[in-house]
């Protein structure tokens, strides 16, 4: 919903005339496996061809690696005071 091309939510005003028809049409699919299918090709089209960059889906994050590397961390808020992105890095 969030990636039609007229959708409030769509932030990037990202606009992709295959996605969009794929969208009306799974909407109407009443076969289950077929409407899955299109779903997976827009899930896709949106990995490979979007404009949005999400570092991370989750509520929580907890690191048991020795390869995460972080300075003292927020205790104040989940994600190191929502500064995971620019305080946490990778140490190969």
């Amino acid at each position: 919903m969030a990636y039609a091309a007229n959708a409030s939510a769509n932030d990037m005003h990202w606009k992709h005339k295959h996605f969009n028809n794929l969208l009306v049409e799974a909407r109407g699919e009443l076969d289950q496996n077929k409407r899955k299918e299109m779903y997976r090709e827009m899930q896709q089209i949106v990995r490979d061809e979007g404009g949005g960059v999400i570092p991370m889906i989750v509520n929580m994050v907890d690191a048991a690696s020795k390869k995460v590397k972080l300075d003292k961390p927020a205790g104040n808020q989940e994600l190191d005071g929502l500064r995971i992105c620019g305080r946490w890095w990778f140490e190969s």
